[in-house]
């Protein structure tokens, strides 16, 4: 069963008759039960979207097969040059 914050501060200060061991309780479970330790998901949702885009793009640039993108490919990696190399050998 599950109880809300005021029911479980209730049942605390109806049960327990030590005062201090009744205050401790009741600290603890306020702070148990603050807006702090609330879950932010907005965070989560903003990975999963970028995630989400991220795929979408791969699988345009990799996996559509397309020229254009090869092209692009080609542009960014330079040539090599070609040297011509005697060997000592040979002389």
């Amino acid at each position: 069963m599950k109880l809300s914050k005021e029911e479980l501060k209730t049942k605390i200060s109806e049960k327990v008759t030590d005062p201090e061991l009744s205050i401790e309780l009741l600290e603890d479970v306020e702070d148990s039960f603050s807006e702090e330790g609330a879950v932010d998901n907005t965070e989560l949702e903003d990975l999963k979207e970028k995630y989400s885009d991220l795929q979408e793009r791969y699988k345009a640039r990799f996996l559509s097969g397309s020229e254009e993108d090869e092209e692009e490919t080609k542009e960014d990696v330079p040539e090599l040059e070609e040297k011509e190399v005697v060997d000592i050998k040979e002389i």
